[in-house]
């Protein structure tokens, strides 16, 4: 059942979850963030009373709520999610009522802003400000783009680095002027 709680969760497992079915069949449902009191909330919109645990990560510590349920698994696959979805997930059909709920979510786990400038040659550098979204899943970030922009957001620019395996779609303070005219 859609509800602005549960497309937000969706998009932060999308940016910052996965889900495994173990060699025995067991189904798990694993969300991962820094941030202990924004899983707190998760799992109360869930609904869940499964223990967060603090884990060591390469990037140091994080928290972990996991939940064993072949029911929510599935109804996750359904809708597109799949295990080891990194790099070849691609965007669910979420109701356009929801879908800036979704990516809020998505944003809070793989989004950034950054205040800086640019063309630092130049005799006056150019200060910008732009909002990003990370993922290793080219496809996922087009699909995303497409999809905002049906939802009226203009702008945005797409990049691969040569040297990494991760895409970024980005917006800057140019992508939010309106023409009025």
């Amino acid at each position: 059942m859609w509800s602005p709680d549960m497309a937000y969760v969706l998009g932060f497992l999308y940016a910052d979850g996965n889900i495994v079915q173990t060699k025995r069949g067991n189904h798990y449902i694993a969300i991962y963030s820094a941030d202990k009191p924004l899983l707190v909330a998760m799992r109360r919109a869930t609904q869940s009373a499964h223990k967060i645990a603090l884990r060591n990560a390469s990037a140091g510590h994080v928290y972990r709520i996991q939940v064993g349920s072949s029911e929510w698994f599935n109804d996750l696959k359904r809708i597109g999610l799949t295990p080891n979805k990194s790099k070849r997930m691609c965007l669910p059909r979420v109701p356009s009522e929801f879908f800036g709920d979704f990516v809020r979510g998505y944003f809070d786990g793989d989004g950034n802003v950054w205040v800086g400038f640019v063309h630092k040659d130049r005799k006056t550098p150019l200060r910008v400000i732009q909002v990003a979204f990370t993922s290793g899943s080219p496809a996922y970030l087009k699909s995303l783009h497409l999809r905002l922009k049906k939802q009226g957001v203009q702008g945005g620019s797409f990049h691969r680095p040569k040297a990494g395996n991760y895409a970024r779609l980005a917006f800057s303070v140019f992508d939010s002027v309106v023409d009025n005219k």
